[in-house]
């Protein structure tokens, strides 16, 4: 069974955490607490009221370590740097029928960093070197990690593609290298191209 979520579920879910972030400072606190730690640490009980409604059921580790490291980079952000808060739709609930978004052109974290350092935001070999730690990581070390990497980019007021992370994380126990493959092309194209390039984005998820 694939509980890897779509990029339509992974936006809906990061809009959900977005409108927690702005109007539940208690709520936000909880899953601030789970940042780089694994899911069975105490300190993360109080996450599971807000993520596990929107865990696919019967996800494994990659999966459900996604979900709770997502939620915690998410609210870890400043509230004034928070994104506006989106109204959110239950997982569960069905599209209006003929409400058919085409998907959206998805950014990874490397073509993130990689923009971030051709604009003079980030140092090329900082980021470089702790992009390629991340890559090597297993699930528990990955989610360690991350939240260091993010913080470089949130400090410099920039946001990543929270949707395509999610479904990227979720895939690291299945297609780590597939995904670090990915990852570490998006970083160099978008480091060394010009804005007026090719577009970094990507419509793999």
């Amino acid at each position: 069974m694939n509980f890897i979520p779509s990029l339509e579920a992974a936006d809906r879910y990061v809009g959900y955490l977005n409108r927690v972030a702005h109007t539940d400072p208690g709520r936000r606190s909880a899953l601030r607490r789970g940042l780089g730690r694994s899911v069975e640490d105490p300190l993360v009980r109080r996450a599971h009221a807000v993520v596990v409604p929107w865990l696919p059921s019967g996800s494994g580790r990659a999966v459900e370590s996604a979900y709770y490291s997502v939620a915690a980079l998410v609210a870890s952000k400043p509230v004034e740097r928070q994104e506006p808060a989106e109204q959110a739709v239950p997982a569960s609930a069905p599209l209006p029928d003929g409400d058919k978004t085409p998907e959206r052109l998805t950014t990874s974290i490397g073509a993130t960093l990689g923009a971030a350092v051709r604009e003079g935001k980030l140092n090329p070999d900082a980021v470089e070197a702790r992009l390629h730690l991340l890559c090597r990581q297993d699930v528990t070390g990955l989610h360690r990690q991350l939240p260091g990497l993010v913080r470089h980019l949130t400090s410099k007021d920039v946001t990543p593609d929270w949707g395509r992370l999610l479904i990227d994380l979720s895939r690291w126990g299945s297609r780590r290298d597939w995904v670090t493959k990915r990852w570490l092309q998006d970083y160099y194209r978008a480091a060394t191209t010009t804005p007026d390039s090719d577009n970094p984005e990507s419509e793999d998820q």
